[in-house]
């Protein structure tokens, strides 16, 4: 709900309470928690910039790391990913750590640079007051599902281990027309390992 909804939703309501079928004191106190809300958002807001512009300053691409002896990747969400379409890849940009390469944080894809058992977990968070259905897949097919809806934020999280061979990919998407926005900030994460 915008600021001149909210007051002009608020000046109505005090001119004509009844109405709307509620007495001036319940429309006082549901503008009230609009208000709070609203003000929770705007210092959400306030310290996803913060940590915006300190991403920012320090941000790489990360190569392989010419140390590791197994595959390992973790990523995060910069900017809200809106208007998700049926199955989209969830592409993970910021990407912390990339061992041996397999991570393609263009594309929001690992692939698995050699046969083995891997463990993979994500978080995602929806938008205040909205759902959302994620997925991790293996080559296109859904493995375990993630699902988040609340009335502030909330985090839909789950893990996998899966035995891969080379080549295989897996990646994070949109689980049909399950919600259409991932909350970014890095607030949502997508990692993964060898065992």
């Amino acid at each position: 709900m915008s600021y001149i909804s909210l007051t002009t939703c608020l000046i109505l309501c005090l001119l004509v309470p009844h109405s709307f079928g509620a007495s001036k004191d319940d429309v006082i106190e549901t503008l009230l928690k609009d208000v709070q809300m609203l003000k929770d958002e705007m210092e959400l807001m306030k310290r996803e910039q913060k940590l915006s512009k300190r991403d920012a300053e320090k941000r790489f691409v990360l190569g392989p790391n010419p140390f590791a002896e197994k595959p390992a990747f973790s990523a995060s969400l910069t900017n809200h990913a809106t208007n998700l379409g049926n199955y989209q890849t969830i592409i993970f940009d910021n990407v912390f750590t990339n061992d041996l390469g397999g991570y393609n944080g263009l594309t929001g894809v690992f692939t698995a640079p050699s046969n083995g058992t891997y463990f993979f977990t994500s978080t995602v968070m929806s938008h205040s007051g909205q759902y959302l259905e994620t997925n991790i897949c293996l080559n296109g097919q859904t493995k375990v599902l993630m699902y988040s809806y609340d009335t502030s934020f909330e985090q839909g999280a789950n893990s996998v281990v899966l035995v891969l061979q080379a080549g295989d990919s897996v990646w994070v998407r949109h689980n049909a027309n399950e919600g259409s926005n991932a909350y970014g900030g890095h607030w949502s994460t997508f990692s993964g390992f060898m065992i």
